[in-house]
C-alpha cells in the first residue's frame, strides 16, 4: 500500500508542476525606436504584469524615471511631483505578449480567441503558416492576418489591409525558457506610414521572472 501511495503521490506531483499556472511576468526592457522621419529615441525600464489585475505596468528609468499604467481604456502617466496625466487608449492587456504568452496564447497570437477564421495552413521552410481573415470584414485595416511558427513558437506576424498592403510586421526571437513558460527576448515591429515608410521599434527583455510572490504591489497600481 506504501508503495501504490508514493506512487500515485509521484504522478499528482507530477502532474501538478506540469499544468502549473503563469499569471505574473516582470522583466528588463529596452525600446529602441526608429521612425520613418528619421528621428530615434531609446527607453528603458522595468515591466510588470499580472493576468489577474491586468494592470501594465512600464517602470521607466530612462531617459526620466516616470511610470506608465495602461488599464482597460487608460494610460496613466505618472511623473514625480507632477499631476497625473490620463489619457484614453484602445483597450489592449489582453492582446499584449505578456497576457497571450502567460495564457498560452502567443504560438496563435491570440487568434484562437477572436472573430478572426483561418482559412488556409501550408508548410513552408519548416515553418507552419496560417492565414487568418474577418469574415465579412469592413475595416480598412487588419483584413487578414499571416502568422509563420516552428517549433511550437511564433516567429512572425504580418498583418494585411483591404487593399492587400503590408501595414505591420512583427518579428520574435530570441525565446527564454523558464520551465514550462516560453517567452521572445526580442520583438522587431515594422509598421509602415500612408506613405509605405517604415517605422522601427525593437523590444528587448532581460531577467524575465514569473509568478513573483514577493512584490505584489508592483503589479497592481492602487
Amino acid at each position: 500500500m506504501k508503495k501504490i501511495y508514493f506512487f500515485l503521490l509521484s504522478i499528482f506531483i507530477f502532474q501538478t508542476n506540469f499544468a502549473q499556472e503563469y499569471f505574473r511576468l516582470k522583466a528588463d526592457f529596452t525600446v529602441k525606436i526608429k521612425k520613418a522621419d528619421g528621428s530615434m529615441n531609446l527607453t528603458k525600464g522595468k515591466i510588470y504584469y499580472d493576468k489577474n489585475y491586468k494592470d501594465l505596468i512600464y517602470d521607466i528609468k530612462f531617459p526620466e524615471h516616470e511610470k506608465w499604467i495602461m488599464r482597460d481604456t487608460l494610460l496613466i502617466k505618472i511623473k514625480q511631483g507632477q499631476k497625473p496625466q490620463i489619457n484614453k487608449i484602445p483597450s489592449i492587456n489582453e492582446f499584449s505578449i505578456f497576457h497571450l504568452a502567460l495564457n498560452v496564447s502567443l504560438t496563435n497570437f491570440g487568434l484562437d480567441n477572436t472573430v478572426y477564421q483561418m482559412v488556409k495552413v501550408e508548410k513552408k521552410d519548416g515553418k507552419i503558416i496560417s492565414y487568418w481573415k474577418l469574415p465579412n470584414n469592413k475595416l480598412e485595416s487588419m483584413d487578414q492576418i499571416i502568422i509563420a511558427k516552428k517549433d511550437n513558437k511564433l516567429l512572425n506576424v504580418i498583418i494585411i489591409d483591404n487593399k492587400n498592403r503590408i501595414i505591420n510586421k512583427q518579428f520574435f526571437k530570441d525565446y527564454v525558457q523558464i520551465g514550462a513558460f516560453q517567452f521572445p527576448s526580442k520583438v522587431i515591429q515594422i509598421s509602415y506610414d500612408k506613405d509605405n515608410k517604415p517605422n522601427y521599434q525593437v523590444f528587448e527583455f532581460k531577467n524575465i521572472e514569473v509568478n513573483d510572490m514577493s512584490n505584489d504591489n508592483l503589479y497592481h497600481y492602487q
